[in-house]
């Protein structure tokens, strides 16, 4: 009976790890569908770049919440693919501007 206990848990934050690492697959997947336009989305234009900087601090944060639980490596991958995926668009507004002169 103990045993079901554990496991529970251990699936709770399991999950969170999972839901933190979905938040920068459905954005990367998205930038990458912005740039190679494999399926047209013109309504979106270029909102697919910009979204990171919404979202990811909330999968950062998830992240956060299950490796604070459960110190699991799934979680804290997590945390670092939105880390970096939130500095993404800064960098590219910057290189940008420094490429582009806009």
């Amino acid at each position: 009976m103990h045993q079901n206990i554990g496991k529970k848990q251990i699936n709770k934050s399991n999950f969170l790890g999972v839901l933190s690492i979905f938040f920068p697959i459905v954005l990367g997947l998205l930038i990458l569908n912005f740039f190679t336009n494999i399926i047209p989305l013109d309504k979106l234009q270029g909102l697919p770049v910009l979204m990171p900087l919404f979202l990811c601090p909330f999968g950062a944060v998830i992240g956060l919440l299950g490796y604070k639980r459960n110190r699991d490596t799934l979680s804290l991958v997590g945390i670092i693919a939105n880390i970096i995926l939130f500095l993404f668009p800064v960098f590219y507004h910057i290189l940008g501007t420094i490429l582009m002169g806009v």
